[in-house]
């Protein structure tokens, strides 16, 4: 782990482990962060593929956010965020900066600039781990404008942790929040399908399927040839959709494609 275990971390970790599966749990493991780093929310959530994020606990510094952002976040604006959509996750999961994972132009996207910035949060890193019945656990801190960016010496005093913080993460979610039984009707529709739908239904405009994928991309922060790396086509062929679909909607940037879809969020 590079650093000697001090007392106070063995103390902390001991008294972590020991509330695992139990509601004293966020508290002790939210101790160990907030003796070593700074944030203005500390969430605790459970991915799982098709389904809404499954909040397990939550700490945001009170009357410091603009507006209701951990409500939208779980009705609906999950569908872009970078540490819920990422697929590159190693078995061993890890510590992420948003930076470090989020889509090419995610920073000038519509998302992030109205309902990222636009809460007043700055900065945010995550731990992410794969669980044996097949979700993702994840941990997110976040910083406020008024607290700055978190330091790259804040992010060592956490990273020499980050194997055993993982670990409890992971067990505690399992104990928690095991697997949830597939029910009819229960898991959100693609968003491109939702696109899809809302393009047909009411705008009266017949999308393919491959132009939803696009707009969905687009909205969520990629590039064209980021769009078409992971579609698995040529960026010239992404660019063609990527024209079609503006002209059916009659429109020509990103922030207007957002505004026909934003109520999707």
């Amino acid at each position: 782990m590079g650093d000697r275990l001090t007392n106070l971390a063995i103390e902390q970790l001991r008294d972590a482990l020991r509330a695992v599966g139990s509601p004293s749990f966020f508290e002790a493991y939210k101790t160990f962060f907030s003796t070593r780093i700074a944030f203005g929310t500390f969430l605790m959530l459970r991915f799982d593929a098709d389904q809404p994020p499954l909040l397990l606990d939550h700490w945001i510094e009170p009357g410091k956010l603009i507006g209701r952002p951990l409500e939208d976040y779980m009705e609906s604006s999950y569908a872009f965020d970078p540490f819920y959509l990422y697929r590159s996750l190693p078995k061993e999961g890890g510590l992420f900066r948003l930076a470090d994972i989020a889509p090419d132009r995610f920073f000038s996207s519509e998302y992030y600039l109205q309902y990222y910035r636009g809460t007043g949060l700055c900065d945010e890193v995550g731990l992410l781990i794969p669980l044996q019945d097949g979700g993702v656990a994840h941990l997110s801190l976040s910083r406020r404008d008024g607290q700055g960016p978190f330091r790259r010496s804040e992010l060592r005093s956490v990273e020499s942790y980050a194997p055993l913080l993982l670990e409890l993460l992971a067990q505690h979610c399992i104990a928690v929040a095991p697997a949830p039984v597939d029910q009819p009707g229960t898991a959100r529709p693609p968003l491109s399908d939702a696109i899809r739908s809302h393009a047909a239904d009411r705008l009266s405009i017949g999308l393919t399927l491959r132009e939803a994928q696009i707009a969905g991309l687009v909205l969520q922060g990629h590039s064209n040839a980021s769009a078409a790396k992971l579609l698995d086509i040529a960026t010239e062929t992404c660019k063609v959709h990527r024209r079609n679909l503006y002209r059916k909607l009659v429109i020509s940037t990103q922030r207007e494609l957002f505004g026909v879809f934003k109520h999707l969020l």
